[in-house]
Order: structure tokens, then C-alpha cells, then sequence
């Protein structure tokens, strides 16, 4: 793909990501490069309980080794809490975005937690109180406390429940005071504060130094909370490489640049970028 085709299309559907161009390459060829990646639906498989999702250890080892490639920053970015996320990757060396972007934990392992966020912990422990009493009816039904949000996941409920369900989360939000949001399978209480896997990255971009025009930017999800970081990278940056993984999202067009059918072919991606950015360094090396 050229560069004037990337410019033509960059408000229009998404384009396949594979096989990877030359002008792919190009965007992604710039230091420092933070490649952040979303993990369920993404990373991992989408199982059918929070619990059931795993990485495949061929993956693991993908991320291992692009946290060691010169000049790439590494941020899973993820809704599920940081410490999960941790738990569920344990990858060294990466940078973690926990409850859509409330929690930061650092490669040295310490940990920042939205202080605009942190008053409504009370406020998410009653919802999930409130949560297991009301939905305990519906058959199939998962409420997730991640102590900064919670989740209520109905992947396994009847489908004829589902509005049902709905309306008890929408009583729940507005009693407490919590806004809801959707994804797949899954609804999110959250704190009514403007903080998003968008806003989060372009934090983290900063801090890495990422943001700046000399860097380079690199978002892959597959759900309807990574539309927000889609949208916020490619606001900042026209050069930042969006990618879609999976089928399209019921109802919603992605705002993502370019798209990948699979987990599978997220890893063949970042597989390709670990030997282009091998190959630049080994270029750059006589020089330096």
C-alpha cells in the first residue's frame, strides 16, 4: 500500500493488515514504537468465562521477544484489572493499562491508579453487591468485581434473559451512580469519569516518548471499548497503525485502519515487525 493510498483510506473501511507493505513498514520503522495490544479477543481467545481465556504460549513467546527489540515499548491494554492482566500475560519488560485505562502498572512493576477513579471503589463494591442479589435468577450470568469497575458478563445467559438483564444494569447504574457500557458478551460498570483506553495510551505514548512526531504508534483490539482507541490515535497522529482483530462488531463499523480475521494472524503480524525492526537495527548498527 502507498503512502497516498494509506491517505485515501484512512476514513474508509478497513484494509487487510496481511500481507504487510512497504509503507506499513515505513510507519512502523520510527523510535521510540509503542505497540499496544488489547488481550481477550485479541491476544487470547475468547473463552466463555473470564477464568477460561489463556494467551497461546506461542504468543507469549511473540511478546517476549518484541519487548527486547530496540527502540518498542510494549503495553497490554486490556479491561479486565492490571493485576489479571499480569496474571494472565507475565510477560517482563511490558507496560500494563488495567480497567480500561484506571490502573498503570509500569515495566519495574509499580502501580498508579486514577485518582479521579479511586473514590468511586465504594460505589463499584455496592453495584457488585446489588449485582449478585438482582441477577441471581438469571442462569449464565457472571459479575466480575475489578474493584475500580466491575463486569457482568452473559455470554453463557438465554438469550431471552438478556434484556432483562439489561434493565437490572441499568437500575443498578443509576442508583449508584456508575455509567454502563457495552462490549462482547459483556456489560461495564464504570465511574463516570472521562478516562478510556484512548486517553490512557496517548498518557503512556508521553510517557515513553512515543507521542512525540518522531515516534510511532501501534494500536490491535477487537472490541467496542478499542474503538476509543482508535479513535484517539488516529486523532493524534494520521501515521498511527490501527488494527481491527476478528469479525465486524454488531451494529458498529470499526474505526480501525486495517483489520486481521484472528489472534492467530495478530501474532503473524507482530512476528513480521519483530524481523523488520531486527533488520533496522542491524542497518543502523555500523553507524552508531
Amino acid at each position: 500500500m502507498s503512502d497516498a493510498t494509506h491517505a485515501a483510506t484512512a476514513a474508509g473501511a478497513p484494509m487487510p493488515a496481511l500481507p504487510p507493505s512497504p509503507a506499513l513498514a515505513r510507519r512502523l520503522s520510527a523510535s521510540p514504537l509503542l505497540v499496544a495490544l488489547d488481550i481477550d479477543g485479541t491476544l487470547a481467545p475468547i473463552a466463555p468465562t473470564p477464568g477460561g481465556a489463556a494467551v497461546p504460549a506461542a504468543t507469549l513467546e511473540t511478546l517476549e521477544r518484541l519487548t527486547k527489540c530496540q527502540g518498542v515499548q510494549v503495553a497490554l491494554v486490556t479491561g479486565r484489572s492490571a493485576a489479571d492482566a499480569l496474571r494472565m500475560v507475565g510477560v517482563s519488560g511490558c507496560w500494563i493499562i488495567g480497567n480500561h485505562g484506571i490502573e498503570l502498572i509500569a515495566p519495574d512493576g509499580s502501580l498508579r491508579v486514577n485518582e479521579d477513579a479511586q473514590s468511586f471503589a465504594p460505589a463499584i463494591a455496592e453495584a457488585a453487591r446489588l449485582l449478585e442479589r438482582r441477577l441471581a435468577a438469571f442462569e449464565g450470568t457472571i459479575v466480575e468485581d475489578k474493584h475500580w469497575t466491575l463486569s457482568v458478563h452473559f455470554r453463557l445467559a438465554a438469550p431471552e434473559d438478556r434484556p432483562a438483564i439489561e434493565r437490572v444494569l441499568e437500575d443498578v447504574g443509576k442508583e449508584i451512580g456508575l455509567r454502563i457500557t457495552h462490549g462482547k458478551q459483556v456489560y461495564e460498570l464504570r465511574p463516570p469519569v472521562e478516562i478510556t483506553k484512548g486517553t490512557a495510551l496517548l498518557d503512556l505514548a508521553a510517557i515513553v516518548g512515543a507521542r512525540d512526531a518522531a515516534g510511532a504508534l501501534f494500536y490491535a483490539g477487537d472490541d467496542r471499548t478499542d474503538e476509543d482507541a482508535f479513535r484517539a490515535l488516529r486523532g493524534h497522529a494520521s501515521g498511527a497503525v490501527t488494527v481491527h482483530v476478528g469479525g465486524a462488531i454488531v451494529g458498529h463499523a470499526t474505526e480501525a485502519e486495517f483489520i486481521i480475521p484472528d489472534p492467530p494472524a495478530l501474532r503473524e503480524l507482530l512476528e513480521w515487525l519483530i524481523v523488520q525492526r531486527a533488520g533496522r537495527a542491524r542497518i543502523r548498527a555500523p553507524n552508531e
